[in-house]
């Protein structure tokens, strides 16, 4: 039989625990009197803010422009606009300290893409992926890789499977999920891989150092690996060392009825793919906390060799084709207009479709995208426009408005005594006043109303871009 002081010692205990994180229980005055039913979210609804606990400043959260920027950033702001709440965010460097801030309640979410294995699961409320991605081993190339005359001599003496880091020492970040991966490739390969975890560098700190030579290797996730392989020079990323991985957000387990894990599980269900991989591909073509790399002295742009290697395989001018990138991005590659077109060369979704691209594209994909697309447009003009050189101009009018519109100029040319095959003076004058009723309503044009003043433009300063960059730029 329990006595009278130690009942008193259990009841304080139980309201004591019951008060936990979220403060939602409220002290019991008679033993009848009813228990809070507010859930633990509506209790963040009534505080009116929610905290969270990101690393990577750089890439998750950087406020060192005129307002803050970061992927982790505009998520979680994106779902504070959902609840109508105000954001509070931390940064902390090292994961393990983000994950005792969780559990001391002092923060309601680690935004950060932790892996979803066993051990995080049994440890946290994990929502669901914000990410899908790969894990990749950073390397150095080799010395004087740049000026190597084959490929083969470059792929023999880097890493190319996960066999060859038998006896290899990578570097990973307190609280990475990498480390129980490596320990479980260790497990696969049958033999040691050394890991060294560091509790004052993150992942960005340790490419940085392997791309100094202080280190040998570190593994990031695929984003972040793209951003240093835009960003700066001698850096290998080619080798995967997993399969496509979840990379969720944690909640706190005394989470007791799951609601917070809810509403940020509904968040995400209800989150674009395009949205997201927009955002994500932003911080990416920006080079994040790598930054640009810096366009080299007698350059056009950093994408000089990309774009030199996409006019050879269309039979194009390589300052042709650096024309036109700048006419639509000015080399940006996140640049996204008004209307959706995307990238370096300002790709419709349903172009980018069709090529087989997306917002997280590399600036290879999206030069070779266009690539086939001007080289489409071509074929297609091919016989319509028989001179080489006057079918540039047709190509870069089809380029900004559609065949359509070209077609139909081609058509008005032939119908008001002009010849169809010539641009200047001749189908430039229909395409110029095809905002004209007068045109477009022609019973010979099939693709109505344009904006010709825009196209006329286009094709008059992107050609006198190249005859400028053919002066200046061999």
């Amino acid at each position: 039989m329990i006595g009278k002081p130690l009942k008193t010692l259990v009841f304080i205990l139980s309201v004591l625990l019951l008060s936990a994180c979220g403060e939602k229980a409220k002290p019991l005055v008679e033993t009848e009197q009813e228990f809070d039913t507010i859930s633990d979210f509506e209790h963040l609804l009534e505080r009116g803010k929610l905290v969270a606990v990101t690393n990577c400043a750089a890439i998750n959260y950087d406020t060192r422009e005129s307002k803050p920027l970061g992927f982790g950033y505009e998520l979680l702001t994106d779902f504070c606009r959902a609840y109508d709440l105000d954001l509070e965010l931390l940064v902390n460097e090292n994961l393990d300290s983000c994950f005792a801030m969780l559990d001391s309640c002092q923060v309601d979410v680690v935004a950060v893409g932790i892996g979803a294995n066993r051990e995080m699961k049994q440890r946290f409320l994990l929502t669901d992926p914000i990410l899908m991605q790969k894990s990749v081993l950073v390397q150095r190339l080799p010395k004087g890789w740049s000026k190597m005359s084959t490929v083969n001599e470059v792929e023999n003496q880097v890493l190319r499977s996960p066999i060859d880091l038998a006896g290899k020492t990578i570097h990973l970040p307190a609280g990475s999920h990498s480390v129980r991966l490596i320990d479980h490739l260790s497990d696969q390969i049958g033999d040691t891989i050394f890991v060294v975890v560091s509790d004052t560098l993150n992942s960005v700190d340790l490419i940085h150092a392997v791309h100094r030579g202080e280190i040998d290797f570190t593994v990031v996730e695929e984003y972040v690996a793209r951003m240093a392989s835009l960003s700066l020079g001698g850096l290998d990323t080619k080798l995967f060392i997993s399969v496509e991985q979840p990379l969720s957000w944690a909640v706190s387990k005394q989470d007791a009825d799951s609601s917070v894990l809810v509403a940020f599980n509904n968040w995400i269900d209800g989150i674009e793919q395009r949205h997201l991989s927009k955002v994500l591909a932003k911080y990416i073509n920006r080079g994040g906390v790598f930054g640009r790399k810096p366009t080299p002295s007698g350059h056009l742009s950093e994408f000089d060799d990309i774009i030199k290697k996409t006019a050879k395989n269309i039979g194009w001018d390589w300052r042709l084709l650096a024309s036109i990138i700048y006419q639509e991005s000015h080399f940006r590659l996140d640049l996204e207009s008004e209307k959706g077109a995307f990238g370096l060369m300002q790709l419709m979704p349903v172009v980018m479709e069709r090529y087989g691209i997306d917002y997280d594209s590399s600036p290879e994909e999206q030069l070779e995208a266009g690539g086939k697309l001007l080289q489409y447009l071509e074929n297609c003009l091919e016989k319509r426009v028989a001179d080489s050189t006057e079918r540039v101009k047709f190509v870069l009018a089809a380029y900004n408005a559609g065949l359509g519109h070209v077609y139909d100029a081609q058509r008005l040319a032939s119908k008001y005594g002009k010849l169809p095959d010539v641009w200047d003076d001749n189908v430039d004058f229909f395409i110029l006043n095809k905002s004209k009723a007068q045109y477009y309503n022609d019973t010979c044009c099939k693709a109505g109303y344009l904006r010709g003043t825009e196209t006329f433009r286009f094709v008059e300063e992107v050609l006198e871009r190249f005859y400028q960059y053919q002066t200046t730029y061999n």
